[in-house]
């Protein structure tokens, strides 16, 4: 778990057998806690070839532009890693923004409100489609 000196803004926890990630997202994302999260990322993807994610976030006040563009890049070299993708938040515009997102990836990617947070984090844990 990752935090920040004035609260927590972004952790993560992973389960090792079943390759998934869960992170949480509070407020902006710095390099330290982007960079330890494709950490884990890379780690999982690394021992099980794909992995699921469960992206709950509460905030988002931003990320430096060079992050998005960190981000960008490694996601685009990715694409193939990532079966299902459970975005669970009450911000109304990051539901539809994932959905369209999810209609161009190969992953299956959903959005889920926090208080439907067990479900995503049963879907995730499902066998995709065709694996």
């Amino acid at each position: 778990m990752l935090q920040a000196k004035d609260g927590l803004l972004l952790t993560f926890d992973k389960d090792a057998t079943a390759g998934v990630i869960e992170f949480t997202v509070d407020g902006e994302i710095g390099a330290g806690e982007y960079d330890a999260v494709i950490a884990a990322l890379e780690e999982q993807i690394a021992r099980h070839g794909r992995v699921s994610v469960v992206e709950v976030i509460r905030s988002f006040t931003g990320m430096a532009p060079s992050l998005w563009w960190k981000d960008v890049t490694w996601g685009f070299s990715h694409l193939d890693c990532f079966a299902r993708a459970a975005v669970v938040t009450d911000r109304g515009w990051i539901g539809p923004v994932s959905r369209a997102v999810g209609a161009l990836m190969p992953a299956e990617i959903r959005a889920f409100q926090l208080e439907e947070i067990n479900a995503a984090r049963e879907w995730v844990r499902e066998t995709p489609p065709g694996e």
